[in-house]
């Protein structure tokens, strides 16, 4: 039997859905190693006014890049878009993290949303690594998010286009030292507890052990209510699925209603750079 899952979710576009992660897409720009918070009772700049609030405000502000685009009323082209992507990718950390049961879920130490070379460009590579345990054996996720309100069914960037989510996770199946290589960066920069669970993934791949140690593709495709659907939409992430054993498939189709991708980002950027002023 498949342990595969496909599944459609309707996310209701409302004041609140922006809100909520405009506040979430903050947070995770402007997080830190440190805590700002704690910095004025370092001694060096004791006598200086050191006033970590407002650092903290400065920070935050600087983290989160403006689309000048955005501001002259023009719409970015869609592989320069950053707040296109990041909700993309903001709302499949999420989903995997939060929105399945409890038994279910991923923990993913960091996230590339924080972490990318530049703030005013999409995020490359990975969009997200995460991991769970049960007893003896690690799953490791290998999220994969696009975004597309393509009236074509599949759309292009679930297996047509070079980086599609096929041809993306497709390589990642097939390409096994590619992943321990991409593991042992991230195992660099996550905490202590995490990356002694991501070492232990990447000594039983890289030892072959993978009765141990399962890969699960994760894969969320972004869509609008008006051209979504159920059942095409996963393409050869479900009628090939078979190249992937043993490992896993979780694919999610988060398909907005009320309001449609281009309004949802306007709406989204909007209300970050309202949150940062």
């Amino acid at each position: 039997m498949s342990n595969n899952v496909y599944e459609k979710y309707d996310v209701k576009v409302i004041d609140a859905f922006i809100d909520k992660f405009a506040r979430k897409y903050i947070e995770q720009r402007s997080q830190s190693n440190a805590d700002i918070s704690l910095l004025n009772q370092e001694q060096l700049f004791k006598n200086s006014g050191f006033d970590t609030a407002l650092l903290e405000e400065i920070i935050s502000r600087n983290s989160v890049a403006r689309d000048f685009k955005r501001e002259a009323s023009e719409t970015p082209a869609v592989l320069q878009d950053i707040y296109r992507s990041d909700l993309g990718e903001l709302l499949m950390t999420y989903y995997f993290e939060e929105k399945l049961d409890e038994s279910s879920r991923y923990i993913i130490p960091i996230k590339n949303i924080t972490y990318r070379e530049r703030d005013d460009m999409p995020g490359k590579g990975m969009d997200a690594i995460g991991y769970r345990v049960d007893g003896d054996k690690i799953e490791i996720l290998l999220g994969e998010a696009k975004v597309s309100e393509q009236k074509k069914n599949p759309p292009d960037v679930v297996h047509t286009s070079g980086d599609s989510i096929y041809a993306t996770q497709k390589k990642h199946n097939d390409d096994l030292d590619e992943v321990v290589r991409r593991l042992s960066d991230y195992c660099r920069r996550i905490d202590a507890k995490s990356a002694t669970v991501i070492g232990a993934a990447i000594l039983r791949i890289e030892t072959k052990q993978m009765e141990s140690c399962s890969l699960t593709f994760g894969c969320s495709l972004i869509r609008d209510f008006a051209c979504v659907h159920a059942e095409n939409d996963f393409g050869k992430m479900k009628s090939n699925a078979n190249e992937f054993k043993p490992n896993k498939i979780h694919f999610s189709i988060l398909s907005f209603t009320g309001k449609e991708i281009a309004e949802t980002v306007q709406l989204f950027y909007e209300k970050v750079q309202e949150l940062i002023k």
